[in-house]
């Protein structure tokens, strides 16, 4: 049992150590004097208190706006969020589009995306969620990050809030934020997020967009990014600028953090990439064999020292890695986080791993699982 604990140590502090190496490797985004049309698409469903807040920020980008349009794509809301739509359609100096889903058997986000993509005038198109924020030279990156040959685009997105819970999922998702970004630079994708993603219409077409997960109810970003990588090689970036910082609010309530958790990885079981489902299965062994080396130091069956010794060495590989990805999204300082985080993170990843295969949960008002 202790060669196996040491065993996954190594390969535990050989991963953030490579991941820190990697992320220092993402090449930055460089002006592009050139101008392309863009297509701004956000997906909602009972948005209405976020809506006006996001299309305001659009209002204010740093870039022509003749060279943009913004779709929104509603999927069956049932508060004012078309209102919110058509009263900052009349009121900001922007082209703003609604289209509406009509078929219920049909719904949910990568409906919503597709009809989006469907109606874009442009080839290029950018997506967002409405419960985002940005700077006002986000679609300017985008304009920078693009090229001849580039058919995606996976941008950064920060959690933003006040408080140690907040400040947790900062963290969480600074970590996961760089291993998405490390992971297409290196041309072996893992994920990326539809807050702030873009692409081809022309490349979206050519996979087929959303068919063969159509029904999945997450992962449109993600097998977008398996599918477009697959076809297209060499032609996906992650755009490493903080202009190009999407922030989202931090989940106030656990239950309201673990609900979104389990959406996001209940695409597991799903997911067709080998490689991403072996990652998932090792990390979860991880955290596994860490908790056993931690209980049998308690139980007298391993050295404290010895297990202390391995709890210490984790934690620096780890703070190596996601200290820098943290302060690039302009968060607060995570050492506190991370020694919090190396106590309760094992037994959030165990849960996660089994709730994605067993567990349901509910978005936007619908159940699913």
């Amino acid at each position: 049992m202790i060669f196996l604990i040491g065993a996954f140590t190594v390969l535990h502090i050989f991963f953030y150590l490579r991941l820190a190496f990697g992320w220092r490797r993402i090449p930055k985004v460089f002006k592009n004097e050139s101008l392309i049309p863009f297509s701004v698409i956000i997906p909602v469903r009972n948005e209405a208190n976020t809506i006006a807040q996001i299309l305001k920020h659009l209002s204010g980008q740093n870039y022509p706006k003749d060279l943009f349009e913004v779709i929104v794509v509603d999927d069956f809301s049932d508060d004012d969020t078309v209102d919110q739509v058509i009263q900052s359609k009349d009121s900001l100096d922007i082209n703003i589009r609604l289209v509406q889903l009509e078929d219920e058997s049909q719904q949910g986000k990568k409906h919503a995306l597709t009809a989006g993509v469907k109606a874009a005038a442009h080839e290029t198109i950018v997506t967002t969620d409405a419960d985002c924020w940005f700077g006002e030279n986000w679609i300017r990156t985008y304009n920078d990050t693009f090229d001849d040959t580039t058919n995606m685009v996976a941008g950064p997105v920060a959690i933003r809030g006040k408080g140690l819970f907040a400040r947790l999922q900062q963290v969480e998702f600074s970590g996961l934020m760089g291993f998405g970004a490390v992971t297409i630079s290196e041309e072996n994708p893992s994920m990326c997020s539809g807050a702030n993603l873009g692409f081809r219409k022309r490349a979206f077409e050519e996979v087929g967009g959303y068919t063969d997960n159509l029904f999945t109810p997450s992962g449109d970003d993600e097998f977008l990014l398996f599918n477009i990588m697959r076809k297209f090689p060499h032609s996906t970036k992650f755009m490493k600028s903080q202009e190009a910082i999407v922030s989202t609010a931090a989940h106030s309530s656990l239950r309201a953090f673990m609900n979104q958790r389990t959406r996001w990885t209940s695409k597991w079981k799903h997911n067709k990439n080998g490689k991403v489902r072996i990652s998932a299965v090792l990390f979860f062994l991880d955290y596994l064999l860490f908790y056993a080396a931690v209980l049998g130091a308690f139980l007298g069956w391993f050295s404290p020292q010895l297990v202390g010794g391995i709890v210490f060495v984790r934690f620096v590989a780890m703070f190596s890695y996601v200290a820098p990805i943290n302060r690039f999204l302009k968060g607060k300082g995570a050492f506190w986080p991370l020694v919090v985080f190396q106590i309760i993170y094992p037994l959030h990843v165990l849960f996660m791993g089994m709730n994605s295969i067993f567990g349901s949960y509910t978005w936007k008002g619908r159940k699913y699982g």
